[in-house]
């Protein structure tokens, strides 16, 4: 089952995760009652905005208080203009960039068909990055920090 969440921060420490379920294609966002629209002025804009580089969209992380360190470009990355790993509490987290936000956008489809039936995908979508993290939760922080769309796919 596929699913794509909207995430609002409502504070630096906490994130609303709202997921619409569905089987045989892709969800769409819905919120309940209880969320709140995140204002641009007081927190990361809503759609994650852009970024040109792999290492300003670690030093967002780093100011949004993700603390991703120890980061290596991933040469030759595909699909990618450029991708790289980091490192948040021994976590790996992998940041691209890409030509456009469609490019941006097919990354969590192409990654859920490659590890079905392996390994579930969490990844949070900007503009024109993607984050892989290790799990919804930390996803959830990286929304929190960058604004940005969560996906989540299970195994």
């Amino acid at each position: 089952m596929r699913r794509l969440a909207r995430t609002v921060s409502l504070s630096a420490a906490s994130a609303v995760m709202v997921a619409a379920g569905g089987c045989g294609g892709d969800s769409y966002p819905t919120a309940p009652a209880d969320t709140v629209s995140p204002s641009t002025s007081s927190g990361p804009p809503v759609d994650g905005g852009t970024f040109a580089s792999p290492l300003l969209l670690v030093d967002a992380l780093n100011k949004g208080g993700v603390a991703c360190t120890g980061y290596e470009a991933i040469v030759q990355p595909r699909g990618a203009i450029a991708r790289g790993r980091c490192y948040v509490a021994g976590e790996e987290y992998t940041v691209g960039i890409y030509a456009s936000a469609e490019e941006a956008r097919a990354q969590p489809g192409s990654m859920a068909e490659l590890l079905r039936g392996v390994s579930p995908v969490d990844i949070v979508l900007g503009q024109n990055w993607t984050v892989g993290c290790p799990d919804q939760p930390a996803c959830g922080k990286v929304a929190a920090a960058l604004g940005g769309e969560v996906f989540h796919e299970d195994a």
